[in-house]
């Protein structure tokens, strides 16, 4: 059995090795992964810049990091890397902070195993609420269960799943599993003036600080027209509806989510169609 990992967290995340060898323990395990961090990129890929790749240290299996997003590893895992190999699963993660419900659209993580489905392979995303050891070891433990029991066999074409592990310790451990749909509950979303700019890697950008923030005191502000700097924040409401993944993960039990690439909505298609041709 062929298994290629992958993240979005970056080809030294501790969860990455922590899974490459979990996985190894029980398949032909290769990885490629993106070369930094990559949160939030959800399905975007690389097509008018080049790719570069180059081989990983350290794992218990052949690893390549590539310097682009999830999907682009995905792709080019795929159809560059191991153009010969036919993969029987598709593992990204394991994320550092829980990609359920609309999460799950901005997620890098879930846009790998998602583009990995696109091309007829099933694929798992795994993600914790919160990183804990418990959570982690949690996490890899189902992660072994279901390579030994190829559950995942039976996954229809274009198919996911989505596994969201919440917080737990050895003296809080999760409930179990529990299949569960998407939340669709939107993130309560707003933006604060930042006293630095970054850019996507976290590096401080030519657009400094603002003008009357603290961090501007002794400093020239930067020759950026005068224009400030915005950082979104925001957090999850927990009203989310019964069976649903962000409601499985506050009730203490892990959420298993599978989803679909195919994006016609048929009770809308079925609407359209009593009108138009």
């Amino acid at each position: 059995m062929n298994i290629l990992v992958t993240n979005d967290d970056g080809i030294t995340a501790h969860n990455l090795l922590a899974l490459a060898k979990a996985a190894a323990q029980c398949a032909n395990t290769r990885v490629v992964a993106p070369q930094y961090e990559q949160s939030g990129v959800g399905h975007s890929f690389s097509y008018y810049r080049s790719l570069h790749y180059a081989p990983a240290e350290n794992f218990p299996c052949e690893a390549f990091w590539v310097d682009g997003t999830p999907a682009d590893c995905m792709k080019f895992g795929l159809k560059h890397i191991y153009k010969d190999i036919k993969f029987d699963l598709v593992i990204s993660g394991v994320n550092n902070g829980d990609n359920a419900g609309v999460a799950s659209f901005y997620s890098g993580t879930v846009g790998a195993a998602r583009e990995a489905a696109l091309w007829g392979l099933p694929a798992i995303a795994v993600s914790l609420q919160k990183q804990s050891d418990a959570a982690l070891d949690y996490a890899l433990k189902w992660v072994q269960e279901t390579l030994k029991n190829k559950n995942f066999t039976g996954m229809p074409r274009q198919t996911l799943w989505n596994f969201n592990v919440p917080p737990c310790s050895p003296e809080n451990p999760c409930k179990g599993v529990k299949v569960s749909t998407t939340s669709t509950n939107m993130f309560v979303d707003y933006y604060v003036e930042a006293e630095v700019s970054k850019d996507y890697l976290g590096n401080e950008t030519a657009y400094l600080v603002n003008e009357d923030s603290e961090a501007a005191r002794g400093r020239q502000l930067a020759a950026n027209m005068g224009l400030r700097s915005y950082d979104l924040k925001g957090y999850k409401a927990d009203d989310a509806l019964k069976g649903t993944d962000d409601w499985w993960l506050n009730q203490g039990y892990a959420s298993l989510s599978p989803q679909s690439v195919n994006l016609t909505d048929e009770q809308e298609y079925k609407r359209l169609k009593e009108f138009l041709p």
